[in-house]
């Protein structure tokens, strides 16, 4: 197992530079005079994450305690900065930022950094959060805490994380990282009553933040077809349904897409399954989706056969993080929910995301190579 997920995640990194190179040339030959300016960036990006991948392969994860813990309280902090400055800075005056904390679309989800010979490099504490959320509880979970009930812990926690996220804004990121501390704690075994009796409160507090929010009610309608939006939000919506429908069966071929030239926004992040529908077809998205169906299926096997309780925490929650980050994004592009800003993970552009991705499937690279025969 442990050799086959190393080997299906290389292959979709490969596929993802590609594909980003494809999506990016005419954009960054235009910006910069370099078609490969994106690719170069992200290449970086890879070879990190796939240090830690490696790292964090050969790391025992049964020692990552301390790791967890401290990397939880730093991403919290973050979060906690992030999040003052889009409820203060970005919504109240209007600022472009505070900082090295940029307002992009009215939302501060970055902390940016000028590097010389590099130019500015962003991290998205965001992305730390999913992976941060599962290594927290999973420990916690793991060795119980007999003076505080696993359902307040996991319910605080969650709650929190979200509510920070909720305040960048960022809806989607929020929604995530709580599934996933749901997740960890289904899997803990601990008492589902207290979850199933909070369920009707959680379900209106999302509706009540979709419908007290202009933005979020507007991709709602559009998902139902609003005409009068097409030119608004729905635009992006009408450009992925284009490119994937220009895809057809078998494509219009690499490096031919259409949408690319300042169609689709968004290209090479959120909207990079829609290049891979126009340029490879319904065959071509076939098989990308197979081969993350059959990495969620080594994650799946994994968490089965984990040597212990924490090694079925971690494995879990990772498996889920990647299977559900992998569905909101096509579930987005085809229509299926309302447009979010989700990216692929191992293929869509961007740091933070490819990093803290590899990580995670370190960790459970090094559980399987303990699993259970």
């Amino acid at each position: 197992m442990k050799k086959n997920l190393k080997t299906l995640v290389s292959l979709l990194l490969v596929f993802g530079l590609i594909i980003i190179y494809s999506s990016t040339s005419y954009s960054s030959q235009e910006l910069f005079g370099n078609a490969f300016r994106f690719v170069y960036l992200q290449l970086g990006w890879v070879f990190l994450g796939y240090l830690a991948f490696i790292f964090f392969s050969n790391f025992e994860y049964k020692k990552l305690k301390g790791f967890a813990y401290w990397v939880f309280f730093i991403n919290l902090g973050l979060l906690i900065v992030l999040a003052f400055v889009g409820l203060f800075v970005c919504k109240e005056i209007n600022s472009t930022g505070f900082g090295i904390v940029p307002c992009i679309n009215g939302a501060s989800r970055w902390f940016n950094f000028n590097l010389p010979y590099i130019g500015i490099v962003g991290l998205q504490p965001g992305e730390l959060a999913k992976l941060s959320i599962i290594l927290y509880l999973s420990f916690q979970f793991y060795k119980k805490n007999d003076e505080v009930s696993p359902f307040i812990i996991y319910l605080v926690t969650s709650l929190l994380v979200a509510f920070l996220l909720l305040l960048q804004p960022n809806m989607s990121t929020a929604g995530l990282v709580f599934v996933l501390g749901t997740v960890v704690y289904f899997v803990s075994g601990e008492s589902l009553k207290l979850l199933v009796a909070s369920l009707p409160m959680l379900l209106l507090v999302v509706v009540l933040v979709i419908v007290f929010s202009p933005y979020r009610r507007s991709r709602l309608t559009t998902l139902f077809g609003d005409k009068d939006d097409e030119l608004t939000s729905g635009y992006h919506s009408r450009q992925i349904m284009i490119a994937l429908g220009s895809g057809g069966l078998a494509g219009v071929g690499f490096g031919q897409s259409r949408q690319k030239f300042h169609y689709l926004p968004e290209v090479a992040t959120d909207s990079i399954f829609a290049i891979i529908g126009e340029e490879f077809g319904f065959l071509g998205t076939f098989v990308v989706l197979c081969a993350f169906g059959y990495l969620i299926y080594i994650g799946l096997l994994i968490a089965k056969r984990a040597p212990d309780k924490l090694g079925k925490l971690l494995a879990s929650g990772i498996t889920s993080w990647i299977s559900l980050q992998l569905f909101v994004n096509v579930a987005a592009m085809t229509k299926l929910i309302p447009l979010t800003g989700v990216p692929i993970p191992l293929i869509s552009y961007g740091g933070s995301s490819m990093v803290f991705s590899l990580i995670g499937l370190g960790i459970l690279s090094n559980i399987a190579g303990g699993a259970k025969k």
